[in-house]
């Protein structure tokens, strides 16, 4: 990812100087620029690893009150205009979100409590289209 040797005895400590004049980011991993910008700062390599480079976008692990809050945080921050939800593997990640997250949300004001309608047509105001679209037939 950075084009340098890594020791993997050495996972908790910084990259050296000398490794990091050599480092480049791959210009096929859209993570190396930021890998190598925290590597840069002195971050452990286990801590890159960890923070920087596996799971680079946010993660919040605990109740639902903590995901609630983060993602009113980045709301309100006008850092977010929409998320995307990828619960854990387990059966209940979905039911764990729905059950505890989405009350929260909905109790702030953060998300709505009532649909437009019984479609995801309706949902989005989209009108009605009967047949296939002229746009895609073969005309």
């Amino acid at each position: 990812m950075l084009g340098i040797p890594i020791d993997a005895t050495r996972l908790d400590e910084p990259i050296s100087k000398e490794l990091l004049q050599d480092a480049r980011p791959s210009r096929y991993d859209p993570r190396a620029p930021h890998a190598l910008k925290i590597a840069k700062e002195g971050w452990s390599l286990r801590d890159i690893l960890a923070h920087g480079v596996i799971d680079y976008h946010p993660v919040i692990v605990g109740p639902g009150i903590e995901a609630a809050d983060h993602m009113q945080a980045w709301f309100e921050a006008g850092a977010a205009d929409g998320f995307w939800i990828s619960p854990d593997v387990n059966s209940d990640g979905i039911d764990a979100f729905v059950d505890e997250v989405v009350p929260i949300l909905q109790e702030r004001g953060l998300f709505h409590k009532e649909y437009e309608g019984k479609t995801l047509r309706q949902h989005l105001g989209a009108p009605d289209q009967y047949g296939i679209d002229p746009r895609v037939s073969n005309k």
